[in-house]
Formats: C-alpha cells, structure tokens, sequence
C-alpha cells in the first residue's frame, strides 16, 4: 500500500509528491549531522487540511467540499482521498 499525496502550487499546478518513508530514506537522514527529527510535514499538512476541514463544516453547515474547491483546492482534494481511502478500508483493501 503507497499513499500519493498531492500538493498544490501557485499558478493551479500539482505535484505529486511520494512520502513512502524507506529504511533508505531514514539511513540517508541520519547521515546528516545534527539532523534533528521532528514530526513530519505530512502530519502537520494532514492536520492543516483538517483543520480547515472544520472551519468549512463551521460555515457551510457541511463537509460536502466539491473538487475542485475554487478557494482552498487542496482541501477538496484532501476530503475526496479521504472519502477513497474510508471506503477502501471498509472494504478491506487497505490492510
């Protein structure tokens, strides 16, 4: 199971941005003198996503973002790969 997480850039663009944390990635960062481990950008994207999520619910009275989400497109993006990633749980295709 690998989890593709899009950004959004200026200009409307996406990345797709690959986040799988290897025993190669975490090898290479530990490499690196005086690197400090904090939480990761994902957690804290996830958790801006939510929060945003929360003040849309707050003033639409709904969770029902469409995609895409004119002013915040991440986070209608954010909600439909949520949506997928239920569904996909429930249906045990995710271990």
């Amino acid at each position: 199971y690998q989890y593709k997480l899009y950004m959004g850039m200026s200009g409307g663009s996406r990345i797709k941005v690959d986040y799988r944390f290897t025993e190669e990635r975490i090898h290479l960062l530990q490499k690196i003198p005086n690197f400090i481990w904090q939480e990761s950008w994902t957690l804290i994207l996830w958790e801006t996503r939510f929060e945003e999520l929360l003040e849309y619910k707050e003033t639409f009275g709904n969770c029902n973002v469409s995609v895409p989400y004119k002013i915040k497109p991440e986070l209608g993006e954010f909600v439909r790969t949520h949506r997928i990633l239920y569904r996909q749980k429930k249906e045990e295709i995710i271990d």
